[in-house]
């Protein structure tokens, strides 16, 4: 498939939408965001998911609205650009309370209160759990269990929860998808700590969420490697550092490169001793 041949999907999908025929301009945005993704144009892709998004909402078809909304920040991320995948996530939690009282389906409420805690609107993400904990049925009352925990931040409770609760009690597919939103939430967190502190260690973080080292590790280096976590590890000081060539820059203003806590004279919060790891 060409660029062309997203192209076209735009153009017909854009010729679809001035008539007001909503369905065929989804499909061909969801086609082209879809096409653009093949050739790695994530920042093109992202823009087609949002605009089916718009013409599934004007179809009132919100659960379709809030999935292709997740797909679209998950494309930012490709590029670097945080903030429009925590944007589009709060989007798709408002789409998710929508389609929860046109479908009848309280589930949506859980759903919608992951996509809250992802796009870090903790306010909503607690309205949320406290609705789904009032009607959800089925496996969904174990998630809102999770999605509590994870609304505090709570990752080392919450991964023992999924490893020895969720495994038992629900199918392999929700499993997936919880442990999909503990790693978005917790690459989320941590990224937060990144924009906030001049240096980040892996003792800290560990102090910070609960999670065993071992673990934390795996999952920092995963983030790393997906491109959800902008940082170099340096596993001899066990710091990480923000990797400036994936970041953008303007978020953060008062540096101008990576900061080791060893570079500063007085690091502050940290009080660490590294020697003690």
């Amino acid at each position: 498939m060409a660029h062309s041949d997203c192209n076209d999907y735009e153009d017909r999908a854009e010729k679809h939408g001035e008539k007001g025929e909503n369905e065929e301009a989804k499909n061909l945005f969801i086609g082209a965001a879809e096409c653009w993704r093949r050739w790695e144009s994530f920042g093109k892709s992202a823009k087609c998911y949002e605009r089916a998004y718009e013409h599934a909402m004007l179809q009132q078809d919100y659960a379709t609205a809030a999935d292709v909304m997740l797909k679209g920040g998950n494309a930012w991320t490709k590029e670097g650009h945080y903030d429009r995948l925590e944007i589009d996530y709060q989007i798709a939690a408002e789409a998710y309370i929508l389609a929860a009282e046109k479908e009848k389906d309280p589930n949506c409420f859980v759903k919608g209160a992951f996509c809250a805690i992802t796009g870090g609107d903790l306010e909503l993400a607690k309205q949320l759990v406290h609705a789904a904990a009032e009607t959800a049925r089925g496996h969904f009352k174990e998630l809102v269990i999770l999605a509590l925990m994870l609304t505090e931040y709570q990752f080392g409770d919450g991964y023992k929860y999924i490893e020895e609760v969720l495994r038992d009690e629900v199918s392999g597919q929700t499993v997936n998808e919880a442990q999909r939103y503990f790693y978005l939430i917790f690459t989320g967190f941590v990224r937060t700590t990144l924009e906030s502190e001049a240096a980040v260690t892996i003792k800290s973080l560990v102090e910070s969420t609960g999670l065993e080292k071992t673990k934390l590790v795996e999952l920092v280096e995963k983030g790393i490697q997906e491109g959800h976590i902008p940082a170099l590890h340096d596993s001899d000081s066990g710091e990480l550092v923000v990797d400036t060539d994936r970041y953008d820059i303007d978020t953060l203003s008062l540096r101008k490169g990576p900061i080791l806590s060893r570079d500063l004279e007085d690091p502050g919060v940290w009080d660490l001793d590294l020697n003690d790891e």
